[in-house]
C-alpha cells in the first residue's frame, strides 16, 4: 500500500508531486468537514430511498441492498482525506495519513483485534451485570446485519462489508485523518482520547459504546505507536470478524 496512492510522475507543465516532508494545509477543518459528509450524504440518501420506495424504515432490507446503502459513507470517509491530500497535502494517503503496511502488521493487528474483541466483551458484560443493563442490547446492530447472512453469498458479503470495507475506510478517516488532525492541534494524547470517543459516538450504538471507545483507543495506539494505519486495518478486521462469526455461530 506504499505508493498506491501516490500520483505518477508529472508531465511537462503539470504541477509537482510534493515531498514527503513537505508542509501541509490541511487539518481540523477538512475532518470536521469529512465527517458532516459522512453523516449527511448518506441521511439524505435514505431518505429518498424511503421516500421512493413507500417503507417507513429500513429494516429486513437484503444485504445488497445494505451494502448499496454503505456507499454513500464509504465515499465521505474516502473522500475527506483524498480532498486533503490532493489539495491540501501531499498528494500521497500514505504520506499524510499513514496508509501503509508492512507484513509484520498482519499478525500484530489481528491478535490486537482479537484480544480486544474478547476483552472488551468481558469488561462490558461485567460492567453491565454489575448495573443492571440488559445485555441483549449490545451488539443489536451487527445482530441484525448477520440476520440478513442467510446463504454462502449472504455470509461472503457479510464479510466484504464488515471484514474488508468497514476497516479501510474507517481506519483511514478516524485514525488516519482525525487522529492526525487533532494531533496537530492538540498533541498525542489528546488525539488517541479524541478519535477513540468520535469513533465511538458516530455508530449511534450507546450500549455498545464503551466498547467502540476501546477498540478505538487500541487503533489509535497501534496507530501512533507504528505510524502506519496498516496495524490498526487488521485489528479492526479482526475485531469485526470475531464478533461476525460469533453471532453466526449463534
Amino acid at each position: 500500500l506504499t505508493g498506491m496512492w501516490r500520483d505518477p510522475a508529472p508531465a511537462t507543465g503539470e504541477p509537482a508531486v510534493p515531498p514527503d516532508d513537505a508542509p501541509v494545509r490541511w487539518g481540523m477543518g477538512d475532518a470536521v468537514l469529512g465527517l458532516l459528509a459522512s453523516l449527511l450524504v448518506p441521511t439524505i440518501v435514505v431518505v429518498a430511498v424511503l421516500g421512493v420506495t413507500g417503507r417507513e424504515d429500513l429494516d429486513d432490507l437484503s444485504l445488497w441492498a445494505t451494502a448499496l446503502l454503505q456507499v454513500p459513507l464509504w465515499a465521505g470517509l474516502l473522500g475527506a482525506p483524498l480532498w486533503s491530500t490532493y489539495l491540501k497535502g501531499r498528494h500521497s494517503l500514505a504520506a499524510d495519513f499513514g496508509l501503509r503496511m508492512k507484513p509484520g502488521d498482519i499478525p500484530l493487528g489481528l491478535a490486537a483485534g482479537f484480544v480486544g474483541q474478547i476483552v472488551l466483551l468481558l469488561l462490558l458484560t461485567l460492567v453491565y451485570n454489575l448495573l443492571g443493563v440488559d445485555l441483549d442490547k449490545v451488539g443489536e446492530t451487527a445482530e441484525e446485519l448477520t440476520e440478513g447472512a442467510t446463504d454462502a453469498v449472504g455470509v461472503v458479503l457479510l464479510v466484504l462489508i464488515v471484514g474488508l470495507a468497514a476497516p479501510v475506510f474507517e481506519e483511514l478517516f478516524y485514525r488516519g485523518l482525525w487522529l492526525r488532525a487533532i494531533e496537530r492541534r492538540a498533541g498525542t494524547v489528546v488525539a488517541v482520547i479524541g478519535s477513540s470517543v468520535l469513533f465511538g459516538l458516530v455508530h449511534f450504538e450507546p450500549y455498545d459504546l464503551p466498547a467502540l471507545i476501546g477498540f478505538g483507543a487500541i487503533a489509535a495506539l497501534l496507530t501512533v505507536r507504528t505510524g502506519r494505519l496498516g496495524p490498526a486495518i487488521w485489528a479492526h478486521v479482526a475485531f469485526n470478524i470475531t464478533a461476525v462469526v460469533g453471532l453466526l455461530a449463534q
